[in-house]
């Protein structure tokens, strides 16, 4: 009989062998490949102007692509749970890199000479592995607010407040609202949880009034009429590029808003130039391609039974899914003005290289779930034993 049990558990956990989530690959690869295309067609009149090359951008962006797709093969083929004893000492490097930032370099960005990037990639990689490797063993203890809720809020804190010592605050913002998204699918109390969302409100509405850049931006962002030639002629001009895009675009490379009318198009408002190009159909389908990416997420998430790969997979689809939502709504004027790219299409260094960096993990883990076989310990439907039913008796006078 266990023997049975044992062959049984094998052909319904048994992985099978080279399976590739499609779906989650095509997407990823495809955003990939409009990044290229987009950046050199938003950079490419700039970078003749100010540069003298108009491959200037995409060269660079190629350069970083490269390195990204190096670590998204050496994530991809990492035996990934070996990482979980390593998390706090991975999460104690991000947290002297911050304070590197914030103290030394007086700044976002990690000067070394020979490599430089930005801290907060690090932190937001440190934070989601251990906070999957935290919550996965704490489980138990997360309904006590002090045992289990109040040190994973005071990690938050931490690295949030050193991440608005750069100062950072988009960063800040989209750090907590990552952690807090995993919090959210954990068996935290309801009541808990809205109190951590209300005690980081605060903290949010003293960065914004303490910096003058930040609060005309604000206020850019309640009233956008008043100033559409000052702190409100970014967003306006994303507005202009969307709306003339019309349905089908202006057609690839003839954007006119790109020629020094949208300032940074081939990075924060990269979203603006693809809706001017190639339209409404092409809007949606960027958009379409995020959502193949939640949902292969949470496909993921809701089948494996590994609760630290469940929710590894939760912060690192609620990276790439927020990200693109806040871009897109900043670009149609929906949220004010932050900065943040939008993954894999924006031009840029480290940003790129993390989202390569967390696809090669995500791939990984989907892979491994999806490609196993559905297992339902109390309704294996084919291999499940026949129940023994009461022997008939045969009535006198009957044929047996």
């Amino acid at each position: 009989m266990q023997k049975v049990e044992i062959e049984l558990n094998r052909k319904e956990g048994a992985v099978k062998k080279h399976y590739i989530d499609k779906w989650l690959v095509a997407a990823i690869f495809l955003l990939i490949v409009l990044g290229i295309i987009m950046v050199y067609s938003s950079s490419a009149f700039y970078a003749r102007q100010y540069w003298g090359d108009h491959l200037f951008f995409l060269k660079r962006h190629l350069k970083f692509l490269i390195v990204g797709l190096v670590g998204m093969t050496v994530m991809y083929s990492l035996p990934y749970r070996k990482l979980k004893g390593y998390t706090w000492y991975i999460l104690m490097g991000a947290l002297a890199i911050l304070f590197y930032a914030a103290f030394i370099e007086r700044g976002r960005w990690v000067n070394w000479g020979f490599i430089n990037f930005q801290a907060v990639d690090v932190a937001k990689f440190a934070l989601i592995l251990f906070f999957a490797d935290s919550l996965s063993r704490k489980e138990r203890y997360l309904n006590s607010y002090n045992e289990g809720l109040f040190p994973h809020l005071f990690y938050i804190a931490l690295f949030a407040i050193l991440v608005l010592m750069q100062p950072d605050f988009s960063s800040a913002f989209m750090l907590i609202c990552i952690c807090l998204t995993m919090l959210f699918v954990a068996p935290i109390r309801i009541s808990h949880l809205f109190l951590t969302g209300l005690s980081f409100v605060p903290m949010m509405i003293i960065a914004v009034v303490i910096s003058p850049y930040k609060m005309q931006r604000m206020l850019s962002f309640l009233a956008p009429g008043d100033d559409i030639k000052g702190s409100g002629y970014q967003v306006y001009q994303s507005l202009v590029s969307l709306g003339t895009g019309g349905i089908n675009g202006v057609g690839f490379a003839h954007s006119t808003q790109k020629m020094f009318f949208l300032p940074e198009a081939h990075t924060d408002f990269i979203f603006a130039i693809i809706g001017e190009e190639l339209g409404l159909l092409g809007t949606v389908g960027v958009i379409s391609l995020f959502l193949v990416i939640m949902a292969r997420g949470i496909k993921a998430a809701t089948r494996t039974q590994n609760r630290f790969d469940f929710y590894l997979i939760v912060g690192l689809t609620a990276h790439f899914v927020l990200y693109a939502v806040v871009n897109m709504m900043v670009t149609m004027q929906l949220l004010p003005a932050t900065g943040l790219p939008l993954p894999f299409i924006s031009y840029g260094g480290t940003a790129l290289l993390f989202s390569c960096i967390y696809a090669g993990l995500l791939m990984r883990i989907t892979n491994d779930t999806l490609g196993k076989k559905k297992s339902n310990p109390y309704n294996l439907r084919k291999n499940r034993p026949k129940k023994a039913g009461p022997k008939r008796v045969a009535k006198a006078g009957t044929r047996k």
